[in-house]
């Protein structure tokens, strides 16, 4: 008999490398704030030793849990960075079972359950929702055209795979189900 997973750790992404969460941050960075340096208190969290270990950044104060570990499913871990308008806007790492065991995404943060639609501010929050929604896919293209692991990379690499093995000659000479 085995005993329980407890609660998921930063071990669960073991191939996270400070290299890669550097450069997503960089790349983060450089659309979030493209007329400047982020705010101190993000200036903080990125101080990161030289020699640290990626998956001891993933606990606080620098990053936080987004999600309790769920049916053994390990929790994603979120830094937040905020943007030039808002200021809790996130990068999340997510473990993933691709080749780098870890998807990075960007969470806008602004999804606010009851919305009065005839508030006097409703019109500019949904402006400054889609503001971020740009700026989410804008990071996320970025990252994927770095080489980056996001979704729509394993998305597209997945489809490649399953397009690739689907016309190689062992799977053209199996019959069709009928």
């Amino acid at each position: 008999m085995t005993e329980p997973r407890g609660p998921a750790e930063p071990s669960e992404l073991r191939g996270l490398r400070i290299d890669v969460l550097r450069r997503a941050v960089e790349i983060y960075l450089e659309h979030a704030y493209p007329s400047g340096q982020p705010p101190e208190v993000v200036r903080r969290r990125l101080q990161w030793a030289d020699n640290v270990d990626a998956t001891k950044l993933l606990t606080p104060p620098s990053f936080e849990r987004v999600a309790k570990s769920v049916d053994g499913k390990p929790p994603i871990f979120a830094l937040r960075l905020g943007n030039a308008r808002y200021p809790h806007m996130k990068l999340q790492v997510q473990p993933w079972q691709n080749a780098d065991g870890f998807l990075l995404s960007v969470n806008t943060h602004d999804q606010v359950l009851s919305l009065d639609p005839a508030a006097s501010d409703a019109a500019a929050f949904r402006e400054l929702q889609a503001e971020n929604q740009r700026l989410k896919e804008s990071i996320e293209a970025a990252w994927d055209g770095a080489g980056l692991p996001t979704f729509n990379r394993y998305l597209r690499e997945y489809i490649e795979n399953r397009a690739g093995s689907a016309s190689s000659p062992a799977a053209a000479a199996k019959p069709e189900p009928s």
